[in-house]
């Protein structure tokens, strides 16, 4: 009977312990509704396209880090690592049967929402006002990747900010530029005019 009561003590207080313990929420947002933290966003199915599951950090209400993409029976799609919102860093796609299709690295070229500010002079008044446009972000193919088809057949592909370019190119370094010459030094001249002995004459 005593084990018994011992054991059942020993029951409680674990499980009291596991309730003190913090829950990790998730999908949480800040005083200002920006989304903090881990979260998980499930995208339906749109146009034919079919739906999704998102896991991943979010900083500021942008995407931060490494995120996953399930599809909805739980086959992993792809992970993507993003830098304030864009697509920046190495990323992997897999075909349905988990295999890799695709890795490779993005870089981001513009940052979403940064702002650009434009002097705009009326040419009738000449008033001047500063017009505020805020940038679309868009990331770019960058480095080597490697595609491969069902069967793990791999190619590489080589892109400098989104544009493809030869393995050659990729692995050019750019050309020092030529030291330039030294110009040739002219001889010194033998003697300034009035040191120069004057033909039929002194000194």
């Amino acid at each position: 009977m005593r084990k018994l009561s011992v054991f059942l003590l020993l029951q409680f207080m674990v499980l009291a312990a596991f309730a003190q313990m913090p829950k990790i929420r998730v999908n949480k947002v800040d005083d200002q509704q920006r989304k903090q933290g881990e979260w998980q966003e499930e995208m339906p199915e749109v146009r034919g396209e079919p739906g999704y599951t998102w896991e991943g950090n979010y900083v500021d209400n942008l995407k931060e880090g490494l995120w996953k993409k399930y599809a909805l029976s739980g086959a992993l799609i792809a992970e993507e690592t993003f830098k304030h919102g864009q697509l920046n860093g190495y990323s992997r796609y897999f075909y349905p049967n988990g295999r890799i299709s695709a890795e490779g690295a993005f870089i981001a070229m513009d940052i979403n929402g940064e702002v650009d500010y434009f002097r705009i002079v009326d040419p009738i008044t000449g008033d001047e006002r500063f017009e505020e446009i805020k940038r679309d972000g868009s990331s770019q193919r960058n480095g080597m990747w490697k595609i491969y088809d069902e069967e793990g057949k791999m190619i590489k592909e080589y892109y400098r900010r989104g544009e493809p370019v030869t393995e050659e190119e990729y692995n050019r370094t750019p050309a020092k530029p030529a030291a330039a010459e030294k110009p040739a030094t002219p001889p010194p001249p033998a003697g300034l005019p009035h040191q120069q002995k004057k033909k039929g004459g002194k000194n």
